[in-house]
C-alpha cells in the first residue's frame, strides 16, 4: 500500500529562509503529518534535512529550484530518521562543494546505508556554531525528540530555529497558521505529538526541564520551524513553551491497537 503523500506550498518564513513542506497520511484517517524540510539562502546556502526517499524526485526539484546544486554549500543534518536523510546521498553527489554538519553519532548511525565521506563532514554539537558566510548558525538541542542525534538549527541572521520533531502537531488538513484550527484541536495535538516522540518525558524532573525549556526561549525566536508541525510565530511560541512544561506531568501516549489498524484497513476498503 502507497502511503498518501503530495507537496504543499513551500514556506517563506524568512527573506532567506524557506520550508519544503509534504503532507502524508491524507484519507488514512483523521489527521494527517507535516514531513518537512528548509532551505536557507544565504551568501553560503544551506540544505537543512533532506527529505523521505519516497518523494525523492519532487523533493530535489523543489529544493534546486530555490538554490542551485552547485551553490549549496552546507547540509545541516538534525538527526538521522529516514524522513530527514532520505536524500542525503543523492544530493552529495550533485551538491560536490556541500559539506554534511552533523554529529558523529549521527554519522554512525547512518553507516548502515552508506558512509558519509568524512572529509566531507563537519561535527557541531550542542551549544556549538559555526560560519555559513554572512551568518552564525548554532546547534540548540530542542524540547523534545526521539533520537539521540538530534540537534535544532538556530540562524542567528534570520530568527529562525529549526527544531527538528519537535514543537510538531498532526493537523486535519494543511494550514498556514495555527489561528486555522480549532484552538482545542490544536492543543491535544500538540501535546500527543510532544508525547509521543519523547517517551522519556514521564521520567523528566520537572525543574531541570523547565531550565532547558528556558534555554529554547531565550534564543528569542523570531519564527520556529519544525519537520512536523506548522510553522510557529511570535507569541505562539512562548504559549507551546509553556504547554511543554507540563509534560513531565502528563501520561505516556497511547499508541494504536491491533485492533485500530483493523478499523482503518476496513475504511480504506470502503473508500476503494
Amino acid at each position: 500500500m502507497d502511503v498518501p503523500a503530495r507537496f504543499v506550498d513551500t514556506e517563506r518564513v524568512a527573506p532567506d529562509t524557506h520550508v519544503l513542506r509534504q503532507i502524508f497520511g491524507e484519507g488514512m484517517g483523521p489527521v494527517a503529518h507535516y514531513v518537512n524540510s528548509a532551505v536557507i539562502t544565504g551568501a553560503e546556502p544551506v540544505l537543512v534535512d533532506t527529505g523521505p526517499a519516497v518523494t525523492r524526485d519532487e523533493w530535489l526539484s523543489r529544493a534546486f529550484s530555490i538554490v542551485a546544486p552547485a551553490d549549496v554549500r552546507w547540509i545541516y543534518i538534525s538527526h538521522d530518521d529516514i524522513d530527514h536523510v532520505g536524500n542525503l546521498f543523492p544530493v552529495l553527489d550533485l551538491c560536490p562543494d556541500a559539506t554534511v554538519v552533523t554529529t558523529m553519532f549521527s554519522i554512525q548511525r547512518m553507516a548502515g546505508d552508506g558512509m558519509v565521506p568524512l572529509d566531507r563532514v563537519r561535527l557541531v554539537n550542542d551549544g556549538e556554531s559555526w560560519w555559513a558566510g554572512d551568518r552564525e548558525l548554532v546547534a540548540v538541542t530542542p524540547p523534545v525528540f526521539d533520537s539521540p542525534t538530534t540537534r535544532g538549527l538556530y540562524d542567528t541572521a534570520s530568527g529562525v530555529y529549526w527544531a527538528s520533531d519537535a514543537f510538531a502537531a498532526a493537523v486535519p488538513h494543511p494550514v498556514d497558521d495555527i489561528t486555522e484550527l480549532d484552538r482545542e484541536f490544536y492543543t491535544e495535538s500538540f501535546m500527543a505529538t510532544q508525547q509521543a516522540i519523547s517517551p522519556w518525558h514521564q521520567w523528566l524532573d520537572p525543574a531541570r526541564y523547565g531550565a532547558h525549556l528556558d534555554r529554547i526561549a531565550a534564543l528569542g525566536a523570531r519564527a520556529v520551524t519544525s519537520g512536523h508541525g506548522p510553522t510557529l510565530r511570535g507569541t505562539q511560541i512562548c504559549w507551546t513553551l509553556d504547554l511543554m512544561a507540563g509534560l513531565p506531568d502528563r501520561a505516556p501516549a497511547l499508541d494504536l491497537r491491533q485492533f485500530d489498524l483493523e478499523q482503518m484497513l476496513a475504511q480504506l476498503a470502503v473508500a476503494a
